[in-house]
């Protein structure tokens, strides 16, 4: 670093606004950790589903399965009082246990004893025909009467009077459907296991679970909750168990976890790309350097995208890491070029990368990933535009700041840089490594369909504990994910009774067609009033005469061998005897919880149906059905359709990306051929991806397809930075080009460590975004450096051949031009079709003497050079232009009969050959009456005698001018130059002064410009 000059004030203000900028920008942020809100919203299975996630009470309710070492209900009944009231007193809860419903069960079973007559439909009414047998009613009896003569038969005499064959049993065994698993049981107001050593205890968190802070609270909380019931029990000899589970757990993990790899992922890329630059640059302290733009860049973004978000998902922070490798690719390009072995300017090496293709890769990738911001995936929406804000941040920074901020830099030392002999030696692998990489594309072809995977659960990774835990929780306490359900909503209680009798009644057809297996519904229990009157209906129509008074005689007969009266089923009688007295049932707001009901934020009803699927169930027709009327949750279905979304938005992603990337490079090179030279490889990266991870077992998840489209816009960076080098150095031989190829390699080696590093991460998501990335863009690396060179070798072999003389004069001239970029090609094309010069040239230059030594001064992008070379096959050119990229651009299309300097008038070059001809063509008006003259008495030099100096001038003509003279004009005074616009007559003076003779003025076509000519004295050499 010695000798350079660094603007160090500059650097240390830059660097405290970066890291003020960034610090305000990570404060605004809330990070987000809730993976559901990564999903689309415009579809309707998902949006139902989310609906139904943000308002079921199970799916924020925490549960804890309070367990003891041995099978005892009443002492398990009192670790649960216990664990209750110490989760009231703690404040962190709204609601805590089941008492109050386990209490209104008995309330409910009178309710329906009671209204018998409106709670049996016609269906049901024939399978209680077998119950009305003279057997069966004794067998019933006697059962009933042993009942009563023992403790469990205490508060069951109102039941009995009111139901003495059991119809209500019937009804209520309904309710075991709204139990997570049916094999557990109401003792004492709690719900136990079925082997009696579980109690679920449930609760509803004042905030939600998913919640960072509340999610840490609830940890700490339990934990300390089961030490205090070890302690209470201890003496007992009792051991007590806590497992909590709920949102609460699942969030915390993910937390913890995504922090770990954060953490690992910033600290390890950051230190092995550190370590990767100073062992890839001659000065180690330079390839630091390259960190210095990248943080700049994504601490602006940072700040930029908070500007406009509240919040961010944890998933793209977790991305960071790979997201520095990303940017930092350019930032590798630009300082690889400014620590060369010679001094280099820093404006200048900025020009430079953009020339050799660094605008275009930037451009590419940007693009992609706002292509992904289009996405319907939030999450998608969020990555896509927060790295495309990265990307240009850091670009940004590179081209506007570090220019001003290392000045210039003195030539480096010859250091041995083994990554830049690897890179070179990889890229001369030729037509054996072309060879090599198409056998493998190929045989990985057969592999290369894409597999998806669809899992929240996997996107939500967790501790081995808390997924223990949850196995438990699913074989004690049943699936959740094994039932749909459906939500209604309704704005009071009668229209929610009226709501449910007509749920009722379509789902009691499925039922019977066999798409809906078991069901409840609450109008089984608490019928509306259209309901009422159908099961009314049918119960008289079941009761006839001759029934009641068979089902009458029979009970008062066995009843009276057992020891019981008459009247003991007079209010039974009641029920068969005068029905129509009989009310519908009001539906009380008590029984809310117990019946899946909740009150929304606005006041309306909301009920959740929870139902099993039948063998003929259709979820896609059931969704038609009853998506009219509620909304529905199907895992199954979910998973389905969530899978064929993100098979649509990976293919539309594929299709947009491939179609971006494919516009955007041949709008940047003009041509289809190197166009589908560039592609190649992106193509064979995206190939050998899908077949090798279809190989590994790995197929593609939500968070892979994040990347996995984004390979075609990071790894379009290699082969553009490579084909675009060739064509601005004309060969992949020529010692820029190794530079070239050294930067890409050392941008892929960069990708390589942020995404490998991923690969080691603990969350599912992170690991699977550096799996699929890592392989993206080392298949695009391959493809680059394996399959692009020969195919470049042979691009530019063919193009370097000259036309036959015998082709078209303007297609010669052009063809010159068709291995340089579109901007010298397209100027070239347009200064023959549009400028009047080349139609007038021939009338000064016909019939002179043969010219062979042509000077060409100011000589631009050569354009009128070639015309000469082309008009005068025996000549050769010298050219002269101050510009270096116009001298690179004319001396490329000259060839080997040109020879283009930088330079300025009237500093000429000695010739070896006197000039027989030399152009002065719309320059004479940048140069002062000094120069000028100067300029025109060394040209009278160089010319042989008779030789022939040719000018076109540009004048400023009285009224009106063109708009390209103004446009002219403005170009110049833009880039700092002074014009001096002559008259014809002043021009002819200066030529004379300089000792030409046979002065010959002329107006051009344009009346800005003219032509006058001069001749040295003497004659031409024979």
């Amino acid at each position: 670093m010695k000798h350079t000059s660094i603007n160090f004030p500059l650097l240390l203000i830059v660097s405290g606004a970066i890291a003020l900028l960034g610090y305000w920008g990570f404060t605004r942020l809330h990070i987000d950790t809730d993976i559901v809100k990564t999903l689309p919203t415009q579809e309707r299975v998902i949006t139902d589903a989310l609906e139904i996630f943000r308002n079921h009470p199970i799916f924020d309710q925490v549960a804890v399965d309070v367990s003891i070492d041995r099978k005892d209900p009443d002492l398990l009944v009192a670790c649960g009082k216990r664990l209750a009231e110490i989760m009231r007193v703690s404040g962190l809860f709204a609601e805590v246990g089941a008492n109050d419903v386990g209490a209104l069960v008995p309330e409910l079973a009178l309710r329906v004893a009671g209204t018998l007559p409106l709670l049996f439909s016609h269906e049901e009414l024939e399978t209680i025909a077998p119950r009305l047998a003279e057997e069966a009613i004794r067998q019933r009896l006697q059962s009933v009467v042993e009942g009563l003569s023992g403790l469990e038969g205490i508060g069951q005499a109102a039941f009995f009077s009111l139901d003495p064959l059991g119809f209500k049993d019937q009804i209520l065994a309904k309710l075991i459907h709204l139990a997570p698993s049916q094999q557990v049981t109401f003792y004492k107001g709690h719900l136990l296991s079925q082997d009696g050593r579980h109690l679920l205890v449930t609760a509803r968190p004042t905030t939600a679970g998913t919640d960072g802070e509340t999610a840490r609270k609830l940890a700490a909380f339990f934990s300390e909750a089961g030490q205090t019931l070890s302690t209470d029990f201890a003496p007992a000899g009792i051991r007590v168990t806590l497992t909590p589970a709920g949102a609460f757990r699942a969030a915390l993990d993910n937390e913890t976890i995504i922090d770990h790899d954060v953490q690992l992922a910033l600290g390890v890329s950051v230190a092995a790309i550190a370590l990767l630059l100073l062992l890839a640059f001659p000065r180690p302290l330079v390839g630091l350097l390259c960190l210095f733009p990248v943080l700049a860049g994504s601490a602006i973004a940072l700040f930029i995208y908070s500007l406009f978000n509240a919040s961010i998902s944890v998933m793209v922070l977790g991305f960071a890491g790979a997201l520095i490798s990303i940017l930092n690719d350019h930032s590798i390009t630009y300082l690889l070029f400014l620590d060369r072995p010679h001094a280099t300017r820093g404006g200048q090496v900025a020009k430079e990368v953009r020339s050799i293709g660094q605008n275009m890769a930037v451009l590419t990738a940007i693009g992609a990933f706002l292509v992904i911001s289009l996405s319907d995936f939030p999450i998608y929406r969020e990555l896509g535009q927060f790295t495309a804000l990265g990307l240009t941040c850091t670009y940004l920074c590179i081209h506007l700041i570090l220019p001003r901020i290392f000045k210039t830099m003195p030539a480096s030392s010859n250091r041995a840089l083994p990554l830049q002999k690897v890179a070179d030696r990889l890229f001369r692998t030729g037509k054996t490594g072309a060879a090599a990489a198409l056998a493998l594309a190929v045989a990985l072809l057969f592999f290369a369909k894409p597999e998806f995977r669809i899992s929240l659960s996997e996107m939500s990774t967790v501790s081995k504990k808390t997924q223990a835990d949850d196995r438990m929780f699913t074989e004690v306490w049943g699936n959740i994910g094994a039932k749909v359900y459906l939500m209604t909503t309704a704005a009071s209680m009668a229209d929610l009774q009226a709501t449910n009798d007509r749920l009722l009644a379509r789902i009691e057809q499925d039922m019977r067609a066999g798409r809906v297996q078991s069901v409840f519904v609450p109008s089984m229990l608490l019928p509306g009033a259209e309901r009422s009157r159908d099961n009314l209906a049918a119960w008289q129509a079941f009761w006839t005469t001759e029934r009641v008074s068979q089902v009458k005689t029979t009970l008062i007969r066995e009843g009276a061998a057992l020891g019981l009266t008459a009247e003991a089923f007079v209010p039974f009688f009641a029920q068969l005897d005068s029905p129509d007295l009989i009310e519908p049932p009001v539906f009380d707001s008590r029984y809310n919880q117990l019946l899946g009901i909740t009150t929304g934020k606005e006041g309306r009803l909301i009920q959740f149906t929870p139902l099993s699927a039948g063998k003929k169930y259709n979820a896609a027709a059931f969704f038609e059905t009853y998506g009219q009327d509620g909304k529905i949750f199907d895992a199954n279905y979910f998973s389905d359709r969530l899978g064929a979304i993100l098979f649509s938005t990976f293919v539309n992603l594929l299709v947009a990306i491939a179609v971006m990337v494919s516009v955007l490079v041949f709008l940047q090179f003009l041509n289809w051929r190197l166009t589908l030279i560039t592609v190649t490889p992106l193509v064979f990266a995206f190939i050998c991806t899908l077949g090798t991870l279809k190989l590994i077992g790995h197929p593609l998840d939500i968070p892979a397809l994040m990347l996995s489209v984004v390979i075609l816009g990071i790894g379009a960076d290699f082969a553009i930075l490579t084909v675009r080098g060739c064509q601005w150095y004309g060969t992949v031989d020529h010692p820029g080009h190794l530079l070239v190829r050294s930067a890409v390699f050392m941008a892929a080696a960069s990708n390589f460590i942020g995404f490998g590093v991923l690969c080691f991460a603990q969350h599912a998501s992170l690991k699977s975004i550096g799996i699929s990335s890592l392989l993206g863009i080392g298949y695009a690396l391959l493809g680059a450096f394996l399959l692009l060179p020969p195919l470049l070798r042979a691009f530019f072999r063919e193009g370097d051949s000259p036309l036959a003389p015998t082709a078209p004069f303007e297609q010669r001239i052009l063809h010159r031009y068709r291995l340089l970029e579109p901007y010298s090609r397209m100027f070239a094309r347009f200064k023959l079709k549009f400028d009047p010069l080349f139609a007038e040239l021939p009338q000064w230059l016909d019939g002179s003497k043969e010219i062979r030594t042509i000077v060409d001064i100011g000589c631009g992008y050569g354009v009128p050079a070639c015309w000469c070379l082309e008009r005068f096959p025996a000549s050769k050119v010298i050219g002269l232009d101050p510009a270096p990229d116009r001298v690179r651009v004319a001396t490329r299309a000259t060839g080997t009969r040109g020879t283009i300097l930088v330079g300025a008038a009237p500093d000429l070059p000695d010739l070896a050959d006197p000039a027989d001809l030399i152009l002065l063509l719309d320059m004479s008006h940048f140069l002062d009456d000094r120069q000028l003259i100067a300029t025109c008495t060394r040209c009278q030099g160089l010319l042989a005698p008779g030789g022939l100096l040719l000018l076109r001038f540009v004048t400023r003509p009285e009224g009106s001018r063109s708009a390209t003279w103004h446009f002219e004009d403005w170009r110049a005074r833009r880039c700092g130059q002074k014009t001096w616009y002559r008259r014809p007559e002043v021009l002819q003076r200066m030529l004379t002064e300089a000792g030409l003779v046979e002065l010959h003025l002329d107006a051009a076509i344009n009346r800005e410009l003219f032509w006058l000519s001069g001749r040295r004295p003497g004659a031409p050499a024979t």
